[in-house]
């Protein structure tokens, strides 16, 4: 049993229009779960957190990052704490879909899906934003035409050494940047000081970076990538399939990967299948795939570990987040939220 109470910003997507959909949500120690504050967005369909001020991404085709600052109760019983909004700003690369916060830069770094781009946005402790700069990515393409026509920025991930890595599902590659300043000091600026090339067809979404490694997930392969990585040298390691049995006519299309909080395992999400693949990882140069476990919800997004056993699933078509048993297999729909897209747990 799970013995503490924990807090998760949860991003929803919006297809009937901007309303409510980024959410405090809270689980108590005996397994509740519930909305506890809401803020209105357009498709925040992922979030970053620094501190008491939350970011989302506005995926829509102007492309728009806004904050938000999360205000404690006072502690009477009908004090709820509130989600207040502060700022927003337009960028105009179209489908925003991942954020991270690069405080030691003082920025935003923004995957931007359709816009093939990362921006960078100022940022300030109070949650006001900056003008944002934007880099192309390098015009790339890949063999499987429907999706690989042009670049797709989907992650960004930092790396112990200071940089960050953009994984590009349309040309195949991961680029290594850099943040630096442009000469009134104020403005950011982003660079490409290295790109990793994968596997044609790979389709990278979601990586993992730690202990001199690189696990990658490929949406278009179904597979989970690793390699060897550090600030001058990259290699593969091993790949693995998301699934054992891919056959038939169900979509594999792998989404977010994540490791446990011991490091033991790493889980992938499997749409189509509506899965969580398990992944034995204690030699975590070559994960190897342990089991395959249904979560009873449709589109399964995004997702966090609650501990070393347990995972809570952001089933988008679902219309649910959903606890997982990794041991036990057992899932229950916790709670419905409409098109929930990232759960990130709050320390």
């Amino acid at each position: 049993m799970i013995a503490a109470a924990r807090r998760f910003a949860v991003g929803c997507y919006t297809p009937d229009g901007a309303g409510p959909a980024v959410h405090l949500v809270e689980r108590d120690a005996e397994g509740g779960w519930r909305v506890t504050a809401s803020a209105v967005a357009s498709n925040p369909s992922f979030l970053a957190v620094a501190g008491d001020v939350w970011f989302a991404v506005g995926e829509d085709a102007a492309g728009s990052v806004v904050s938000f600052r999360l205000e404690e109760g006072g502690g009477a019983a009908d004090d709820a704490p509130a989600l207040v909004p502060v700022a927003s700003v337009v960028h105009g690369e179209a489908d925003p879909c991942h954020v991270v916060v690069a405080a030691e830069h003082g920025v935003l770094l923004v995957a931007n899906y359709t816009g093939g781009s990362v921006t960078a946005v100022p940022f300030a402790a109070s949650g006001d934003l900056g003008r944002p700069v934007t880099l192309a990515l390098p015009h790339r393409t890949g063999p499987v035409f429907d999706r690989q026509d042009a670049p797709h920025a989907h992650q960004v991930a930092a790396t112990p050494w200071g940089t960050h890595l953009v994984s590009d599902l349309g040309g195949d590659e991961i680029h290594e940047l850099v943040v630096e300043r442009a000469t009134d000091a104020a403005t950011p600026a982003l660079r490409i000081v290295r790109t990793l090339e994968l596997p044609p067809g790979t389709g990278p979404r979601h990586m993992l970076v730690g202990g001199g490694l690189l696990h990658v997930v490929g949406e278009l392969d179904g597979r989970l990538h690793t390699f060897v990585l550090d600030a001058a040298s990259f290699a593969p390691s091993g790949s693995e399939p998301v699934v054992a049995d891919p056959g038939g006519d169900v979509v594999v299309q792998p989404s977010h990967l994540d490791r446990a909080p011991s490091g033991r395992l790493l889980t992938a999400l499997v749409r189509g299948r509506d899965t969580v693949s398990v992944f034995e990882a204690t030699d975590a140069a070559r994960p190897r795939l342990a089991s395959e476990l249904p979560i009873g919800a449709e589109w399964p997004r995004h997702h966090a570990h609650l501990d070393d056993r347990t995972v809570v699933v952001a089933a988008q078509e679902g219309d649910a987040l959903v606890e997982l048993d990794l041991v036990t297999g057992a899932a229950r729909k916790v709670l419905a939220l409409r098109a929930p897209a990232c759960v990130v747990p709050l320390s």
